[in-house]
C-alpha cells in the first residue's frame, strides 16, 4: 500500500475539513496543507481518506507519529 495520499484523497481531506486545520483551526491552503493520517502510517494506518485528516503543515510536523483521535485504550 502507497504511503502518500492521491491527490483526489487530499483534495477530498481539505474540503471535509472546511480549509482548516484539524487541530489548530488556521485557515488551510494548497500551499500550507498536509495530509496526514490520523492512524500513523508507521503503526499499520491506511492510506485511506478515512484514515486522513487536513492539517497546516505546522500542526502535522509536531503531531509526528502521534495517534489522534484516539483514546490510550484504541491505542
Amino acid at each position: 500500500m502507497a504511503r502518500n495520499f492521491t491527490r483526489a484523497q487530499r483534495l477530498l481531506m481539505l474540503r471535509k475539513s472546511g480549509y482548516c486545520c484539524a487541530n489548530c483551526g488556521v485557515n488551510l491552503t494548497l500551499d500550507n496543507f498536509a495530509a496526514d493520517h490520523r492512524i500513523p502510517y508507521s503503526k499499520g494506518g491506511a492510506t485511506q481518506a478515512w484514515n486522513g485528516q487536513a492539517l497546516c503543515i505546522t500542526c502535522n510536523s509536531q503531531k509526528g507519529d502521534k495517534w489522534e483521535g484516539l483514546s490510550n485504550g484504541d491505542r
